[in-house]
């Protein structure tokens, strides 16, 4: 099975009771979500304390562009009320030396590749993922995701 996937990387790390606070309003959120007036097979989870990810199964019904309008909003307005901003599309998240996930603009790589603080190997969030249920593709060493094209870049 495919899945549409949604990523959004948090402005700032979430503790254990905010985690439970929000994952409570996602999951009334997703009992209600509908396409069309059908209910959506879909579910929103957090993700190491800085990301949530949405899933929804395309078969059943596929979301509609009305319904993923909802989303959006839903989760802005979630976010907003715990406090909360999702961080631009443009800053990529990544692990440090110490396994701490850290967020970069991505016109920044080349800088942090030319002073070997970003490397081949780190680990970075790749959130072009879009229709997959296979998220073992989203953390993934820099070089095997879209990035590596700033491994050339020298400065």
């Amino acid at each position: 099975m495919q899945a549409y996937t949604w990523i959004y990387s948090l402005n700032t790390p979430l503790d254990e009771a905010n985690a439970q606070a929000l994952q409570a309003d996602f999951d009334q959120f997703t009992s209600q979500w509908k396409s069309h007036g059908t209910p959506v097979d879909g579910l929103i989870r957090l993700a190491h304390g800085r990301f949530v990810i949405i899933q929804a199964d395309p078969a059943v019904p596929r979301p509609s562009g009305c319904s993923i309008d909802s989303l959006k909003r839903a989760v802005a307005q979630i976010l907003q009320h715990h406090g909360l901003e999702s961080l631009d599309a443009a800053y990529i998240g990544y692990r440090d030396a110490q396994g701490h996930i850290q967020f970069v603009h991505f016109k920044q790589l080349p800088q942090l590749i030319a002073k070997g603080e970003i490397g081949p190997d780190t680990l970075v969030f790749d959130h072009s993922l879009d229709q997959s249920d296979d998220l073992s593709k989203w953390e993934v060493p820099l070089r095997q995701s879209w990035m590596s094209r700033y491994l050339s870049v020298k400065q």
